[in-house]
């Protein structure tokens, strides 16, 4: 019985304030949240006619307080690798959801969802375009 109490009472001091509102910490993400310069990682597949493609990159951006991006990476897309410039824009909602769309001087213009985590300091991010299936995360250096 001391057990459950104590593991009872454990778990409310540990966990509930884990689960917060925007006025004790929790998510309340906006514009300026994604402002600065992010390290990232995709990876995936690209279905171009007629074969999947594995596809990797690995760059860097920046977004200005209004939402602009701009950055550059190096793609790797069958074992083809090659520099990529790109700039866009992107939004943020105040669950720390959001979303970009990116003209990519390779790609042309794609599409991303993504979550910011860990304080706002990680993105976890998606391509959504079909014929996609490209992931990966950024982090603010």
């Amino acid at each position: 019985m001391r057990w459950f109490l104590w593991s009872t009472m454990l778990t409310v001091t540990l966990v509930i304030p884990s689960i917060g509102s925007a006025a004790d910490g929790g998510p309340n993400c906006t514009q300026a949240s994604l402002e600065g310069d992010w390290g990232f990682t995709l990876s995936g597949t690209v279905t171009p006619a007629p074969a999947v493609t594995p596809a990797a990159a690995v760059g860097v951006f920046t977004v200005d307080r209004l939402g602009n991006v701009s950055g550059r990476d190096t793609t790797s897309a069958n074992g083809a690798v090659f520099p990529e410039m790109f700039s866009g824009t992107a939004t943020v909602n105040p669950d720390c959801t959001g979303s970009a769309t990116i003209n990519s001087s390779i790609l042309g213009e794609t599409h991303f969802d993504f979550v910011l985590v860990v304080k706002k300091s990680e993105m976890i991010l998606i391509r959504k375009d079909a014929g996609t299936v490209v992931f990966g995360s950024a982090q603010k250096q």
